[in-house]
Formats: structure tokens, C-alpha cells, sequence
């Protein structure tokens, strides 16, 4: 009797071991181990950061310059566009960056606007003249190409708008400028004022 509830509970331990081992290979025929994804880089994580190549009107081309704020991860600082210097917020991640009414380094006032960059095309776009749209900021860059009055060169376009009053006098001058500048490399000054 001992010898049969020996037996008995052998082959139990037996049948469990063969099932355990039949669901670790099943489980391995479903799920293949992946290699582990590569570290979390600023290219990454701030694609708009780095070198960009601006076609002015007059047939040359420019530079323009995009860091990191030292202080704040959100701010970004642009150099290189002939407002000068400006600052602008991060928005809406990865790319789409509001620029606030300040005064240039030069004392030059510089509008509210909107900069967007596109990470499937490499492309800078940036809009000033018009304030910041919370719900669409990209639609002034759809509507770009098709507004009138557009006096469109290589990378650069300007619109200007008058309002008049009932009087007829002019009220309000608005000036709208859009650039555009394609991406050409990622600096390694950038990603040092990024890690500070």
C-alpha cells in the first residue's frame, strides 16, 4: 500500500514537471525577447534643436541656430533670423513652440508667434505677426501658401494687413512674416546647454 501512494504521487510530480516545461516552451514560442531600446538621447527627446539653413530673398542663405534653454527645459532660444535673438515655449511636444511679444537683444520688438517643426521632414517653420492658436497653432502654416497679398520668396513670405475705421483712416498695420528653413545638423554646443 505504502509502495502504491509512492508510486502514485511520483508519477503526479512527474505529470506536473513534463506540463511546467510544455508551458515555458509554449510561453517562449509566443514571446521572443527583444533587445533593449537605446537610451533616451536630447536629438530625441528636443528634435527642433540644432543648425537650420534659411534662403533669404536675396539669394543667400543664412543660419539659424536653435538651443536649449540652460534653465528650463520648456524655452528654447532661436538666433540666426533677422529679428534677432528671440525666445519661445514648448506647447505641444515634440516640435510646436509658441513665441511670446519681447524685445530683441538689439532693442527690436519682435510679434507673438507660432514655430513648428516637422521631424518627418526636417523642416522649420516659423510664423510672426499673429497670436499663438491654442486649438490649431499649425493652420497659419496651412493657410500660408494660400493667402493674398503673399509676396513669397525661396523660404520667406510676408503678408500685411490694414484695418480701417469707419472714418477711413487706417487703424492697425499688421505685418505677418513666415520662415522656412530645413534642418542640416544637430550642434554638439546644443546638446551641452541641454544637459546643463
Amino acid at each position: 500500500m505504502k509502495n502504491t501512494i509512492f508510486l502514485f504521487i511520483a508519477a503526479m510530480l512527474f505529470t506536473a514537471a513534463v506540463n511546467a516545461q510544455s508551458t515555458v516552451d509554449s510561453i517562449q514560442a509566443k514571446y521572443q525577447m527583444q533587445p533593449m531600446p537605446e537610451p533616451l538621447t536630447i536629438e530625441k527627446t528636443f528634435p527642433v534643436l540644432g543648425s537650420y539653413q534659411l534662403n533669404t530673398t536675396d539669394g543667400t542663405s543664412q543660419t539659424v541656430t536653435i538651443t536649449l534653454d540652460s534653465t528650463s527645459k520648456g524655452i528654447i532660444w532661436i538666433s540666426g533670423l533677422p529679428e534677432g535673438t528671440m525666445k519661445a515655449y514648448l506647447k505641444q511636444a515634440p516640435g510646436t513652440y509658441r513665441i511670446i511679444s519681447q524685445k530683441s537683444e538689439s532693442g527690436k520688438q519682435i510679434p507673438e508667434g507660432t514655430l513648428f517643426f516637422d521631424p518627418s521632414t526636417n523642416t522649420l517653420s516659423v510664423a510672426l505677426g499673429k497670436a499663438y492658436d491654442e486649438a490649431n497653432p499649425t493652420a497659419i502654416f496651412t493657410n500660408m501658401n494660400t493667402t493674398d497679398n503673399t509676396d513669397v520668396a525661396d523660404n520667406t513670405s510676408q503678408v500685411k494687413t490694414k484695418t480701417k475705421t469707419a472714418a477711413g483712416k487706417t487703424k492697425t498695420k499688421n505685418k505677418l512674416v513666415f520662415y522656412t528653413a530645413t534642418k542640416t545638423q544637430m550642434t554638439s554646443t546644443d546638446t551641452n546647454a541641454a544637459k546643463q
